[in-house]
């Protein structure tokens, strides 16, 4: 098998890439900038240069290959939802359209368990409805899902879907690190009582879970990659201060009157038509603070996955990525 990484300049993308080119297997990367193409083309991978919404980039950039894993994506909660559009929807039919007409024979879609809303109220699996939340990003990923069931059903698509949990790791600037940062600086802070469960996976579980679901999922099948270890919030919390060597966070703000604040800060900030956003939003609050343990039943017997790294494993070893970044960071001092 060949395959084709979108996104494989981004945080999942770089380690399917290191994945495949670890088993040997023929890689081609899809990258926007120029310098990460330089980087990855100085490691000897097949790299194509382009935007994923542009549709001559990827009628060349899937050309010849078997197997495209698709984790580009516009992510995060907060944006113009034409962005998401673009990128998560539009773009995304295209690449199955396209992949198909050059003679793709399996698609892996990244899709995300915010498709279920990201306080489900206790446990779900891969048949519980569908619940876009008020953000373009949750609104764009129900979008693509709907979009890709028409695909499969109306044209036969060779699509499978994986809905990762909260994924996290190594390069985890977007979620880990800010935790990380805020517990060491003694700002974090509890959402509601901390015994609440958070559905993590280590992000090189679902790079081995998409090679697994390239190779024995079945086309219009959704399967959760989550580690279905039980994990607070307060556990995850604790061990990653535990890791940082520093006190664990102690001050707890009620669930309701977080989610409240979210929203008040997200109206001021759309009123004020603001790009950045708020200190504090919905969806950031539903993460940390709901309830949410996913059943993985379906991706064990279909397609054998098995999460191979623990929660304590992985902060250890995120913690030590991120004392590392922090100390490459640091100012050289002059003697």
């Amino acid at each position: 098998m060949s395959f084709l990484v979108t996104g494989a300049a981004g945080f999942l993308g770089g380690h399917v890439v290191d994945e495949l080119v670890t088993r040997g297997m023929p890689t081609r990367a899809l990258v926007q900038s120029t310098d990460e193409a330089a980087r990855l083309r100085a490691g000897g991978l097949d790299v194509a240069v382009g935007d994923v919404r542009d549709p001559a980039t990827l009628v060349a950039a899937t050309r010849g290959v078997d197997t495209v894993l698709h984790c580009a994506a516009r992510t995060g909660p907060w944006g113009p939802a034409h962005e998401y559009q673009t990128t998560n929807v539009d773009a995304l039919e295209t690449l199955v359209r396209v992949a198909v007409a050059g003679g793709v024979q399996r698609i892996v879609h990244v899709s995300s368990v915010t498709v279920h809303g990201n306080d489900v109220g206790g446990s779900a699996d891969e048949t519980a409805p569908f619940r876009a939340e008020p953000n373009p990003y949750s609104r764009s990923k129900v979008a693509g899902e709907l979009l890709l069931r028409r695909l499969v059903d109306d044209d036969g698509a060779p699509v499978v879907v994986v809905r990762p949990g909260y994924v996290y790791g190594p390069g985890d600037v977007a979620g880990f690190a800010r935790f990380a940062a805020k517990i060491r600086a003694g700002g974090m802070v509890i959402i509601g009582r901390g015994d609440n469960h958070i559905p993590l996976v280590h992000v090189r579980d679902v790079a081995r879970g998409m090679l697994r679901a390239a190779a024995a999922g079945s086309d219009g099948c959704a399967y959760l990659l989550v580690n279905d270890e039980p994990v607070t919030q307060r556990g995850y919390l604790d061990a990653i201060a535990e890791h940082l060597g520093v006190d664990p966070p102690t001050r707890h703000v009620p669930y309701v009157a977080a989610l409240l604040a979210g929203k008040t800060f997200e109206f001021g900030a759309h009123l004020l038509r603001r790009t950045q956003p708020p200190p504090v939003m919905q969806y950031g609050v539903r993460v940390l603070g709901g309830e949410n343990r996913f059943v993985i039943s379906r991706a064990r017997h279909d397609l054998g996955f098995a999460p191979q790294i623990d929660m304590r494993s992985g902060v250890r070893e995120s913690v030590e990525w991120f004392a590392a970044r922090q100390d490459s960071r640091s100012p050289v001092r002059a003697c």
